[in-house]
């Protein structure tokens, strides 16, 4: 794959959250006596504010903030990915939209694109992030009448941790735009030791092993990742069996093909929070889930199971996937 190729292909798959350095420290302010912190926060260049829970909860907004940021453009149509329903920490449930945030800041940290939210109805307060929004800044401790997130015993200064840091993961981007892809490994694997494999590299080392495993002599790489991963990251799961599955198509080794790609769709579906359901609605349209449930109906259609084929076509033809279209269009296949 030339560097042009790879570098377009991180461009558009990478889910990613940076922050100034791995051990850095975010401090919330008691919100009143209800246990409730809040934390200064804007989405996609705008101030909100925002309440965070210890509860292992997706990152929620209000109507009304929602409707706010898309009127005034600062959430465009192509950020909507459809209309899911959302189970709520009360055991209720709330139907809305799943869309992407961009840029969501968190006092001094920076989450940058594709953030998966979701807009909660019943929601009356602005925007809730739960704790595992700050899985890549470190541990969640309290520290008096404040939550702190991040590593307190092993917090250095910025001029220790970020130099290092930073030129390992530019020398990382280097090597990618060059395609030494075992260099760049090794730049992940040396970020990784020092505990600074932030989701920015992360999702890139997902992508990077995604690639890898298209090719015969690198699928080890990924197979031994997920042998240690596998469930850490959601997203890496997808783009990783995503990978496998596209090389295990082109060995001819079908049921492998078959099981790798299952497992994409699946972990895509509870990225988004949908369901094969909800695509077939035709209100959750994504090209990256729309690529995988069109490769899976293709190996289907090598085995000869049309059934198979129509359905996993079809449901790529929902999500808006053009060859899908295409595809389904020739062969008469209603979608």
């Amino acid at each position: 794959m030339k560097a042009l190729s790879l570098a377009s292909t991180l461009g558009a798959f990478i889910l990613a959250v940076s922050s100034l350095h791995a051990q850095s420290v975010v401090t919330l302010q008691p919100a009143g006596e209800d246990g409730k912190y809040t934390i200064e926060t804007s989405v996609n260049g705008v101030g909100v504010r925002t309440y965070y829970t210890e509860e292992n909860w997706f990152v929620s907004m209000s109507t009304t903030t929602y409707l706010f940021l898309y009127e005034n453009g600062y959430i465009h149509d192509e950020d909507v990915k459809g209309i899911t329903t959302l189970k709520l920490p009360d055991g209720s449930s709330s139907k809305g939209a799943a869309f992407v945030i961009r840029k969501l800041k968190i006092g001094d940290h920076i989450l940058v694109t594709d953030i998966p939210a979701f807009v909660v109805s019943k929601q009356n307060v602005p925007l809730i992030i739960g704790s595992s929004a700050f899985e890549s800044l470190g541990d969640v401790t309290r520290e008096g009448d404040k939550i702190v997130i991040g590593d307190l015993d092993n917090i250095e200064s910025i001029a220790e941790v970020v130099d290092p840091v930073d030129s390992l993961r530019a020398a990382a981007q280097g090597y990618l735009e060059a395609e030494n892809y075992a260099e760049a490994v090794a730049c992940f694997a040396s970020l990784k030791e020092k505990g600074a494999l932030n989701m920015l590299s992360e999702y890139q080392y997902a992508v990077l092993l995604n690639l890898l495993g298209r090719d015969k002599e690198n699928i080890a790489v990924s197979l031994d990742w997920l042998s240690e991963n596998e469930g850490k990251s959601i997203t890496m799961d997808y783009w990783i069996h995503n990978g496998l599955g596209a090389s295990y198509a082109r060995e001819g080794d079908n049921t492998k093909a078959i099981e790798s790609l299952e497992k994409a769709v699946a972990a895509y579906y509870k990225l988004f929070n949908t369901s094969e359901k909800g695509v077939k609605s035709g209100n959750f349209k994504d090209d990256n889930l729309g690529s995988t449930l069109y490769r899976l109906g293709r190996v289907y259609a090598s085995e000869g199971k049309v059934r198979m084929t129509e359905s996993y076509c079809s449901l790529a033809a929902k999500c808006g996937y053009q060859p899908a279209i295409d595809f389904c269009k020739q062969y008469k296949i209603k979608y």
